[in-house]
C-alpha cells in the first residue's frame, strides 16, 4: 500500500501537515510544515534517504512553525504505539499483536490499521470524519485510560497527545543496521465514525481511573490561586539545590541534555521554569542549545503551557529517574523545590475592593498597614510568619522546619482598639475576602486568651483556621502595638449621626459619609442589629413602590414615610423625640403597611419596626440604640395607659430608664439622647387610652400627634396585596444616597427646615406650648422636601403640609378642651361639696393689727359638721383644697386623681402645693395642713358661683329628700 494512501486515511484535510526527522549519526533535528500531504511525502522521502528518521504529525495546524498541542486543528484518527524488544513491555511484535487483539475483543473495538514501524507496532483506528482537537481529546483519555485499566502497555505519552509524531509508511527506522522498513501491515481498517468510537469506549474515565495530571491545575485550586502571587519558586533555587544533590535530577538532566531533548521533556522543563519567579530567563537557559530553539519559538511554546507539571508526567517521559529521587512521594511538583514567600511592598499593600454588605458599594482604596513582626504580609495577600532557622543534629539546616509559615491565606489585620461597656476592651479587625469584599468586625480582648473562644469567634465572622496559635500570637501582636500607638476609641455603640456637626452617619454595618461609604465596626450593643440593614431587590424597585402612595387621600401614609426622613434632621434642633400615632377601630387600612414603607428605606421593614409583643424595655433600647433612626411601634392598643402615659414623658428626655447593669451593683450604661420621631398605630386613640388613667393627659397630647385614618376605595384588593408585598422585596438601598445629599447640602437644608418650620407655626398658629408638633412637622415635611430633590420619591408635598396643618389645628382645640374640662370637674366637687366649703374673705391685709393678733373675722359660710374640704377666699379667687376628700371623690367618679391634679398644675389654674391651717381667720382651731392651692381667677366669675351654689342647693335637697 502506497503512502499517500495510508496518510490520507489518517489525517485531516485543512491545515498545515508536519514532518519532524532526527538523523542518529550526528543528532541532527528537522522540524518544517508543509500545506499539502504530497509535499509532506516528499520531504519525508528526502530526509529518509540522507538518513533520517521520518516522522509526520497525527494533526493538521493552524500556524507553520508551531507543533503544539493548542495548535493542533484536526485529528482523524485514534493511535497507539506499542514498542516492542527485549527490555519493553512486549519482548516481540507477535507478542505485541497478540496483546492487541486481545484488547479489541474485550472493549470491541473495530479491526485497526497496523503499521510496522521497525521495532514497535503502531495502531490507528481511522476515522470517516475529521474532528477539532477539543472533540478528540477528552475520547482520547479514556482509550489511554482503558489501555491501563485492561493491561495494554501503550506508551501513554502517546495516546492522547494531539501533536504527536509517529513514523511514515514507506520510510526507515534507522536505528537498525540495516534500516527496517516502516510499512503497512495487511489492509487498511474500516473507517469508524467518531461518535460511534466514543460510545465503545463507554463512560468518562474519571468513573474508572484517574488520569495522570499533566500538570498542576491552578485554576482549581482556591487558596493556591489566592496565594499564587505570594509564594513563589525560584528556578534558580530549584537549580542550586540540583547541584548540591538535593533538587530535580529530571530537571538536571534536561538541562545538560538540551541538544538531544525530546519535545515532551522540553516541554515539561519550561512548565517548571515558566511559573518560576525568574521564568522569563530560566525558560531560555534550558532551552538555547535546542535544535528547534529560537527566542521567538521557545516564548509561543511556554505561551501555551497551563501550569507546571507534575513529577508523575516526568516519569512517563522519562521512566526510572524520579523514582530513585529523595523526594518522589513527598512533592507533587518540582516547582515546590523553590518555593518561597514574596514580601510584598508598599504598592502591594495598596488594595482597592468593595467594603461587604454596603448598600450599593462601590470598590474603596485600602492601605494594608506593615504586619507586626516576626509576621508579614505575602505579595499578593495572606498572613505569613518569618521562619526561624532549625539547626539538624548534624549541623545542617532544616529546610522544611526553617521555611516560612502560612498563618492565614486571606488579609486580616487589627484597624484599632475600642472602649466597649459591654464588651470591654475590644479591637476591631479587617477582613479582606477576595469575592465577598472587606469586611470589619469585633472581638473582645479577652477572646485572644483562649483558643476555643478566639476560633468561635474568628469563625463567626468568616475567618475558619484549624490552629489558631499563630493566629493568636499575632493578633496580640497588632494589639500591644496599637497600644504604643494611640489611646483605645469608645465603641460606636449607637446608629446616627457621631457628633452635631453631619459629617458621617452610623447606618447598621456602615458608616456613611458626603463622599463614600467605610464599614462601620460592631459594638455590643449594635452588632445584633447588622443583620437588619441589608439590602433587597433594587433602588428602581422601590421608587416603583413608594409611587403607590402618590395620591389623593394617602396624605396620612405619607406623612408616616416622611417619619422616616425627618428623624434623621432631628439632630439639629433643640427637641429630643415626638410622636405620631395612626389609628382606626377598622383594620386593613394600611397602618402599618405605612410603617413598613418608611422602614424600607433604611432596611429590612419587618426586623426594623417594633411589634406588639416586644416588651416596653426592649423599645425604649431600640429608640437608644437607633438614636436618630425614625422608631416605628406597631399596634399598642393593649399597653397599658399607664406605660403610654409614661412613654409619652419619656420622648423629650431622649433617655431609657436607668437601670442596674448585669455585673454588681453597677448602673447600665445609657447612650447619648436619642434624636428622633417615632411613628405607631393602634385601634384606639392613644391619648384616650392614656385618659383612662390620666383624665386629662394634656402633657401627653403635646408630645403625640393622634389621627384616624379613613377608609379609600381602590381598584381592587389585589392591588393593595401587591403593593404590600413589594414593601418586602424592595428595600434598603435609598437611606445613603438621602444622607449623603443631606451631608452636601447641609447648611441649605437647615435653613429649609427653619423656614418650613415658621410657616408650620403660622399656619397653624402654633405657640412655645406646641413645640413637640412644630419640630416633628417640620421635620418630616422638610425630609419628604429633601427626598424629592434627591430623586427618591416624586410625590405633591403641599396636600401633605394642608392635612398635617389642620390636624394639628384640631390637636389644639382637644387640649384646649381638656383645660376647661379640668375647671368643670373642680366646680362640680364644689357644687357637690358646697356645704363642706369654708367661704371666707382674704386677711390677706386685714388680720394683723398693730398688736400683731389675729383679728377675727366672721366668715360668709362655715363647714356643716366642721367637716371641711376646703378653703375659698372669694375675693381674691384663691381656693385651698385637702387632697384626702378629693382623690376619694375622684375614686367614686372613675377620674384619674393624679391626672387631674396635673391638669389643675398646667391649666390655668396654675395649682401649687402649700400647707396652711384652713381655719385661719375663724374661732375654729385646726392644726396645719397639706393643701393644693387654685389660683381661680380666670374661670369663677360671680355667674359661676351662683350657678355652683344652686347645684349645692339641688344636692342638699336630694339628701334632704
Amino acid at each position: 500500500m502506497d503512502t499517500k494512501t495510508c496518510l490520507e486515511a489518517v489525517l485531516g484535510e485543512d491545515g498545515m501537515y508536519c514532518v519532524w526527522a532526527n538523523r542518529i549519526s550526528d543528532g541532527r533535528k528537522v522540524q518544517k510544515f508543509y500545506p499539502t500531504i504530497d509535499a509532506l511525502i516528499h520531504a519525508a522521502h528526502n530526509l529518509d534517504g540522507e538518513g533520517y528518521d521520518a516522522y509526520f504529525a497525527l494533526g493538521t495546524f493552524d500556524d507553520s512553525g508551531s507543533r503544539v498541542a493548542n495548535n493542533v486543528k484536526q485529528l482523524k484518527a485514534f493511535f497507539l504505539d506499542l514498542d516492542c524488544g527485549p527490555t519493553k513491555d512486549y519482548a516481540t511484535q507477535t507478542d505485541a499483536l497478540t496483546a492487541l487483539r486481545s484488547f479489541c475483543k474485550q472493549v470491541k473495538l473495530p479491526r485497526p490499521t497496523l503499521i510496522n514501524s521497525g521495532r514497535g507496532v503502531h495502531v490507528y483506528w481511522r476515522l470517516s470524519a475529521s474532528v477539532s482537537r477539543e472533540t478528540w481529546h477528552p475520547v482520547a483519555e479514556r482509550l489511554k485510560a482503558l489501555c491501563k485499566r485492561n493491561g495494554l502497555h501503550a506508551d501513554p505519552v502517546v495516546t492522547a497527545d494531539a501533536a504527536r509524531v509517529l513514523r511514515i509508511p514507506g520510510t526507515h527506522n534507522h536505528k537498525g543496521d540495516p534500516p527496517i522498513e516502516v510499512k503497512v501491515v495487511g489492509e487498511l481498517g474500516d473507517a469508524v465514525d467518531f461518535q460511534a468510537f466514543s460510545d465503545l469506549l463507554g463512560e468518562d474515565v474519571g468513573n474508572f481511573l484517574e488520569a495522570p495530571r499533566k500538570y498542576v491545575p491552578r485554576e482549581t485550586d482556591a487558596l493556591m490561586q489566592a496565594l499564587s502571587g505570594s509564594i513563589v519558586s525560584k528556578f534558580k533555587t530549584i537549580m542550586m539545590k540540583t547541584v548540591a544533590g538535593k533538587g530535580c535530577a529530571q530537571l538536571a538532566g534536561i538541562v545538560k541534555d538540551q541538544e538531544n531533548l525530546t519535545e515532551p521533556l522540553w516541554r515539561a522543563g519550561l512548565s517548571i521554569a515558566k511559573f518560576c519567579s525568574d521564568g522569563g530567563k530560566a525558560i531560555h537557559r534550558i532551552s538555547e542549545r535546542h535544535p528547534e530553539y529560537s527566542h521567538d519559538t521557545t516564548e509561543h511554546k511556554a505561551s501555551l503551557i497551563k501550569g507546571p507539571y507534575l513529577c508523575e508526567r516526568f516519569n512517563e517521559y522519562k521512566p526510572g529517574v524520579c523514582t530513585e529521587c529523595q523526594h518522589w512521594g513527598k512533592i507533587k511538583s518540582p516547582i515546590s523545590l523553590g518555593r518561597e514567600v514574596e514580601e510584598a511592598t508598599e504598592e502591594d499593600n495598596i488594595v482597592v475592593q468593595k467594603p461587604l454588605g454596603v448598600t450599593d458599594a462601590v470598590p474603596i482604596q485600602y492601605v494594608i498597614p506593615k504586619y507586626p513582626s516576626p509576621f508579614f504580609r505575602g505579595k499578593s495577600g495572606g498572613v505569613f510568619k518569618r521562619g526561624e532557622k532549625v539547626i539538624k543534629d548534624d549541623g545542617e539546616v532544616d529546610e522544611e522546619k526553617s521555611k516560612d509559615k502560612l498563618v492565614y491565606f486571606n488579609d486580616l489585620y487589627v484597624v484599632r482598639r475600642l472602649k466597649d461597656p459591654e464588651m470591654g476592651e475590644s479591637m476591631v479587625m479587617r477582613l479582606h475576602l477576595p469575592k465577598d469584599g472587606v469586611r470589619e468586625f469585633t472581638l473582645p480582648l479577652t477572646s485572644v486568651g483562649s483558643k476555643d473562644e478566639f476560633r468561635k469567634g474568628l469563625a463567626m465572622h468568616g475567618v475558619a483556621v484549624l490552629n489558631v496559635t499563630d493566629l493568636m500570637e499575632y493578633t496580640m501582636r497588632w494589639v500591644n502595638e496599637l497600644q504604643f500607638q494611640a489611646e483605645a476609641e469608645e465603641a460606636c455603640r449607637q446608629f446616627g449621626w457621631l457628633d452635631d456637626t453631619g459629617t458621617a452617619f452610623a447606618l447598621g454595618n456602615m458608616m456613611v459619609y458626603k463622599d463614600r461609604v467605610e464599614v462601620n465596626a460592631p459594638s455590643g450593643a449594635t452588632v445584633g442589629l447588622f443583620p437588619y440593614f441589608q439590602p433587597k431587590g433594587t433602588m428602581a424597585g422601590w421608587k416603583e413602590t413608594m409611587q403607590f402612595y402618590n395620591r389623593p387621600g394617602m396624605e396620612p401614609h405619607q406623612f408616616m414615610v416622611g417619619l422616616s426622613f425627618g428623624a434623621v434632621l432631628m439632630e439639629f434642633q433643640p427637641i429630643n423625640a415626638a410622636a405620631f400615632h395612626m389609628y382606626s377601630k377598622e383594620s386593613g387600612l394600611g397602618k402599618t403597611t405605612g410603617m413598613l414603607a418608611g422602614a424600607s428605606i433604611w432596611g429590612d421593614p419587618d426586623l426594623l419596626m417594633m411589634q406588639e409583643r416586644d416588651t416596653f424595655n426592649s423599645k425604649m433600647n431600640r429608640a437608644e440604640v437607633y438614636k436618630n433612626i425614625v422608631c416605628y411601634m406597631d399596634e399598642l392598643t393593649n399597653t397599658k395607659p399607664q406605660d403610654l402615659s409614661d412613654w409619652a414623658y419619656q420622648l423629650p428626655s431622649g433617655l431609657q430608664r436607668n437601670r442596674m447593669g448585669p455585673k454588681g451593683n453597677v448602673e447600665r450604661v445609657r447612650g447619648k439622647p436619642w434624636k428622633t420621631l417615632f411613628g405607631t398605630t393602634g385601634n384606639t386613640d392613644m391619648i384616650e387610652r392614656i385618659s383612662l388613667y390620666k383624665a386629662l393627659p394634656k402633657a401627653e397630647a403635646q408630645r403625640i400627634l393622634s389621627h384616624r385614618v379613613e377608609r379609600l376605595e381602590f381598584a381592587s384588593k389585589s392591588e393593595t396585596d401587591a403593593f404590600a408585598a413589594a414593601v418586602k422585596e424592595n428595600f434598603g438601598h435609598a437611606g445613603v444616597p438621602y444622607l449623603q445629599y443631606v451631608m452636601s447640602n447641609l447648611e441649605s437644608v437647615k435653613e429649609l427646615a427653619n423656614t418650613t418650620q415658621q410657616r408650620i407655626d403660622l399656619a397653624a398658629s402654633l405657640t412655645a406650648e406646641n413645640r413637640f408638633w412644630s419640630a416633628m412637622v417640620s421635620r418630616t415635611i422638610t425630609g419628604l422636601l429633601v427626598a424629592k430633590k434627591a430623586g427618591l420619591i416624586d410625590w405633591q408635598i403641599g396636600p401633605i403640609v394642608a392635612w398635617a396643618v389642620k390636624v394639628m389645628q384640631t390637636a389644639h382645640t382637644m387640649v384646649r378642651e381638656m383645660n376647661a374640662d379640668v375647671e368643670g370637674i373642680l366646680t362640680d366637687y364644689l357644687a357637690e361639696h358646697y356645704g363642706s366649703l369654708l367661704r371666707i374673705k382674704s386677711t390677706d391685709d386685714a388680720r394683723k393689727a398693730s398688736t400683731g393678733i389675729d383679728h377675727l373675722i366672721v366668715p360668709e359660710a362655715i363647714p356643716r359638721g366642721n367637716s371641711f374640704v376646703a378653703r375659698y377666699e372669694y375675693d381674691v379667687k384663691k381656693l385651698y383644697l385637702l387632697p384626702k376628700p378629693l382623690k376619694e371623690w375622684c375614686g367614686k367618679q372613675q377620674i384619674n386623681y393624679s391626672g387631674f391634679v396635673e391638669g389643675l398644675k398646667t391649666g390655668r389654674t396654675k395649682a401649687t402645693k402649700t400647707k396652711m391651717r384652713l381655719s385661719k381667720g375663724t374661732q375654729m382651731n385646726l392644726p396645719p395642713a397639706d393643701v393644693i392651692v387654685v389660683d381661680c381667677t380666670e374661670f369663677m366669675d360671680d355667674e359661676t358661683e351662683q350657678a355652683m351654689a344652686t347645684t349645692a342647693a339641688l344636692f342638699q335637697k336630694q339628701d334632704s329628700a
